[in-house]
């Protein structure tokens, strides 16, 4: 690489690194004006999308006919995501 190339990608970093802080300055004003508003808008969406998966799983015949199926599913796919975890956490 010649030194004008290298320049070049210092000063695209530096133009990023700038904006990124430009960016995470306002984010956080934000959030800390609005702290309430924000932790209301978190519920609502985590219960729209909980609510939602319980509609979509309801409206399978299989899964209303076998509750306690649903239930094995589900902790299998929480022990299989636990054991992924600690295995990546290493």
């Amino acid at each position: 690489m010649q030194k004008e190339e290298i320049d070049l990608l210092k000063k695209l970093e530096d133009l990023t690194a700038k904006i990124n802080q430009l960016f995470s300055e306002k984010g956080k004003n934000v959030f800390s004006r609005y702290p309430l508003l924000f932790a209301l808008l978190i519920v609502f969406g985590v219960t729209m999308v909980t609510q939602g998966i319980k509609d979509i799983l309801s409206e399978i015949t299989f899964f209303q006919n076998s509750p306690f199926v649903m239930f094995l599913i589900g902790m299998l796919i929480l022990i299989i995501t636990g054991t992924l975890y600690k295995k990546l956490e290493k």
